[in-house]
């Protein structure tokens, strides 16, 4: 683009700008190259008298393929009123972009003028009009035009597979397919696109196996649709076998990582894709801070915003979002903070993000306040809004302002509670020992109380240590949703414990194995800078002990710390079972002490005095 305006300024100079035709192709590649520059082009454009064809119809063509499709309807509206003749190489464009735009009347009026002009039997026009037609949702006036076309190329033939598809008529687009006598790797994967929309994934991966010829496009869908299913040791294999890759390939797997909790596997696959020299798009980016932020990696947060600002990539709502959150949830306020103040259009979400992140800090003034400055410059707060400020009034237990919020939502024109605001709202009155008032709140939910509402509940009487007056109730309830979440049982069994009735958490701990509800062990994660090239490895330490422990127990004696032993939820039996089976562990790692040294979790402890450890739990 550089060498084009050089160009331009040369024809400037030397005074033959006059002449329509020295500008016709600096304004043609402006227009339409992907490094062009529309709003040049329209500059040109308005200094050229008399715009033949050719100019107008790179004018369409780019703006119907821009953020400002209505463009190309003004400029073709603008070429009829100057008498300008419009050609076959017009209408494909304006159609795109009438079809993209949803313009019924404009299209239909579109349409009467290539009736007009003879070029009804155009086989790439008439591919326009069949897509146009799909999306209106007249896939009957589609399907006419496609069987009065005499001429059928793969493109039109594409275009109606596309059009059923897009309409929900999987039956016909698979009809159509059938009756094809040649098919290209277009047709195979509009039906492969297809089957992966209306969720027949076996179908869809049968059809890959047997496509003649695959291109990137096949893979991706393949790659994108196991990902986004959960089949993501599937998805790593084809990405794997993928004889080529875009952006579109790397950004499937990365979030199908994400959206499965392998979050440090898609931070390596990042770093693979930024080793490969791949550049990320956003949805990639927002992919990988996702991760950081579930990991606590924030020193590889803090790289992946580094990455960003050195490479030029704007910062706009949608990332600047996903930094904040990284920065909040890794413990970072001060960078969530700085991202926001640099965020020129703050909409809905940046400021949802910077009040969630001033809520679960713990900061419950500023995100109130937060809040009210979002109002004031006329930003209007969304559900998930109402959730992050809730939030932030049972961090701090301000309950006369949770309810007022909670009433709010109730008065809105535009929204009604949603399940995620009771919750937050049973939790805030929970925390502040008002349990009955939660309880009849839970009774008033217009829709099914889940596992969340009852843990918020739950949570609440085990931290009063009061006995549930309705545990049965409450314990019915939760066999009830079925959930596979183990914290509801948990927190069930530990009330039944804490009042010493063994006998139900004995029944609370056999329901979760008759329903197979699994517990999964807590753990840390340690981010640390393992060597002097910036790299960094994120370790999860749960089931490992180390000696260390002995140096802290030897601490807590001395600052005469007294532990709580109610917090022990075992019977006395069970307790001296386990404490038995704690000295006999302690003896034999005592034995494999010499090898436990070599372990890498060890390495993670005698790191030097001046190496950075992030510890998340």
């Amino acid at each position: 683009m550089a060498e084009a305006k050089q160009i331009l300024s040369q024809i400037i100079q030397t005074g033959i700008s006059n002449h329509s035709s020295s500008l016709s192709a600096i304004l043609s590649f402006s227009a339409t190259s992907p490094q062009g520059d529309l709003h040049l082009a329209s500059l040109i454009f308005a200094h050229i008298e008399k715009p033949n064809s050719f100019v107008c119809n790179s004018m369409i063509r780019g703006f119907a393929s821009s953020r400002n499709p209505d463009r190309a309807l003004f400029f073709y509206l603008q070429m009829n009123r100057e008498k300008s003749i419009a050609d076959k190489f017009t209408f494909p464009f304006v159609l795109k972009a009438c079809a993209v735009l949803l313009a019924v009347e404009v299209g239909r009026s579109v349409h009467g003028k290539i009736i007009q002009l003879g070029f009804s039997s155009d086989p790439f026009i008439c591919s326009g009009l069949v897509r146009m037609y799909s999306e209106f949702n007249e896939i009957d006036v589609a399907r006419k035009l496609f069987d009065a076309t005499p001429e059928r190329d793969f493109v039109l033939w594409n275009s109606m597979i596309g059009g059923y598809l897009k309409c929900g008529l999987l039956d016909p687009a698979r009809g159509l397919f059938d009756n094809m006598s040649d098919k290209n790797v277009g047709t195979f994967n509009a039906i492969l696109g297809g089957y992966v929309r209306f969720g027949c994934l076996a179908i869809a991966h049968k059809l890959f196996e047997e496509m003649p010829e695959r291109d990137v496009v096949s893979w991706n869908t393949m790659i994108g649709a196991h990902a986004r299913c959960g089949s993501v040791g599937t998805a790593q294999k084809l990405f794997n076998d993928a004889p080529v890759r875009n952006v579109t390939t790397w950004s499937a797997i990365i979030s199908g990582f994400a959206q499965s909790s392998r979050f440090q596997d898609g931070l390596e696959i990042f770093k693979e894709m930024v080793l490969e020299g791949a550049k990320p798009n956003q949805a990639i980016l927002v992919s990988v801070l996702s991760s950081c932020a579930h990991l606590g990696a924030l020193e590889q947060g803090i790289w992946i915003h580094a990455y960003i600002e050195k490479h030029g990539i704007e910062v706009d709502d949608v990332l600047g979002s996903s930094l904040i959150d990284m920065y909040s949830k890794c413990g970072f306020l001060q960078g969530s903070r700085m991202v926001f103040d640099k965020i020129v259009k703050k909409d809905v979400c940046a400021w949802t993000s910077m009040i969630y992140g001033f809520a679960i800090h713990g900061h419950s003034l500023r995100a109130l306040n937060l809040f009210a400055e979002m109002e004031a410059v006329g930003i209007r707060p969304n559900n998930i809004t109402f959730v992050a400020i809730l939030c932030a009034c049972s961090h701090s237990g301000l309950v006369d302002k949770g309810r007022e919020i909670f009433n709010r939502i109730n008065r809105s024109d535009h929204m009604r509670p949603t399940i995620e605001h009771y919750t937050c709202m049973v939790d805030l009155l929970s925390r502040a020992n008002l349990l009955d008032e939660a309880q009849d709140l839970i009774k008033a939910m217009p829709m099914e109380p889940d596992d969340s509402v009852f843990g918020a509940l739950l949570s609440g009487f085990n931290i009063h240590r009061r006995r549930c007056l309705g545990n049965e109730d409450v314990g019915k309830q939760i066999t009830k949703l079925q959930t596979a979440d183990s914290g509801a049982y948990v927190l069930m069994s530990n009330m039944y414990a804490s009042i010493e009735q063994w006998d139900e958490v004995a029944r609370m701990r056999r329901m979760m194995v008759g329903m197979g509800v699994k517990k999964n062990p807590g753990c840390s994660l340690i981010e640390v800078l393992m060597s002097n090239d910036n790299t960094f490895k994120v370790v999860s330490v749960g089931s490992v002990r180390i000696k260390m422990f002995d140096g802290v127990e030897r601490i807590l004696i001395k600052v005469k710390h007294v532990p709580d032993l109610r917090k022990i939820l075992i019977s006395p039996g069970a307790l001296e079972e386990a404490l038995d089976e704690l000295n006999a562990e302690k003896r034999a790692m005592d034995d494999k002490m010499d090898s436990f040294y070599k372990n890498e979790m060890w390495e993670l402890v005698e790191l030097p005095i001046d190496r950075k450890v992030i510890v998340c739990k």
